[in-house]
């Protein structure tokens, strides 16, 4: 066994010669050869559990947002079986080469009412994700009211106060009470990559609203692994909840270089102006 320890133990003379000529005299006949096949295949199958299984590869964010489009509005219902409900709840499935779903389940969740997440499972269940190379998985986290809903005037209608932005207001603010580090254009460069997912969102909402404008300001913490454990609103003027929401769900999809020594957090404000 790897890691025991030898002992030596001193046998006597006459001891040892009687254990020679038993061996000798053939009281214990040679393995056969089906005897050292079975063990080579013991060995082999032994061998062959202790290795990890390939990991699945994931399809990109962009793909399954690219499958979720049109559904919406069905997925969204999913949370009116509780319309007082806040939070997110993030998904894993496996898919084959056709495209189905198997194995959908919740990977984390800060929702206290399961039919909700019954529901989103059900939904994402019935939608194809196009023909795959190879079998894969993939994530997607659901948002839902991040915001307060936006108070309205005395005439019943949505009354649109716009934070005027300080002059200093910058669009990246790394948390200085920070365990881990992240550097800023690491940050930068991956939020950008994944603007054409938030210029999806905010035309979703120019079709609602034409006259659609504001600023999001998302606060996210990157876990230690890159990958985004929490977003929380931080003062977003945006008065469309929807848009907020689904950008939310972008930022979870993102996947940031490992920061050193722990968890990052960052205040990240980008602005939309329609026209």
């Amino acid at each position: 066994m790897a890691g025991s320890r030898m002992i030596p133990v001193r046998l006597p003379a006459l001891a040892l010669s009687v254990a020679l000529s038993l061996g000798a005299c053939g009281s214990s006949p040679p393995p056969s050869a089906a005897s050292a096949e079975q063990a080579e295949a013991t060995t082999t199958s032994a061998t062959a559990a202790q290795q990890p299984k390939a990991r699945l590869p994931e399809l990109p964010a962009a793909d399954v947002v690219h499958h979720l489009r049109g559904n919406e509005a069905d997925l969204r219902r999913c949370f009116f079986a509780n319309p007082s409900l806040r939070g997110a709840v993030r998904f894993v499935w496996k898919l084959d080469v056709t495209g189905k779903v198997h194995g959908i389940r919740p990977e984390s969740s800060t929702l206290s009412d399961p039919r909700v997440e019954a529901c989103i499972s059900e939904r994402v269940s019935e939608i194809r994700f196009g023909d795959l190379e190879k079998p894969s998985i993939a994530h997607w986290t659901f948002v839902f009211r991040l915001v307060d809903p936006p108070a309205k005037s005395k005439s019943g209608r949505t009354a649109k106060k716009r934070k005027s932005a300080p002059g200093d207001e910058r669009g990246l603010q790394i948390d200085p009470s920070s365990a881990g580090v992240l550097a800023p254009d690491a940050i930068n460069n991956v939020v950008e990559a994944g603007f054409p997912l938030f210029a999806r969102c905010y035309r979703d909402g120019v079709n609602r609203d034409i006259n659609l404008d504001g600023t999001v300001r998302l606060h996210f913490t990157v876990g230690s692994a890159g990958a985004v454990s929490e977003v929380r609103d931080q003062g977003s003027d945006l008065t469309d909840r929807q848009v907020v929401d689904c950008i939310a769900e972008g930022f979870y999809a993102l996947r940031f270089p490992e920061p050193q020594h722990g968890s990052v957090s960052v205040l990240y404000r980008i602005g939309f102006q329609a026209g």
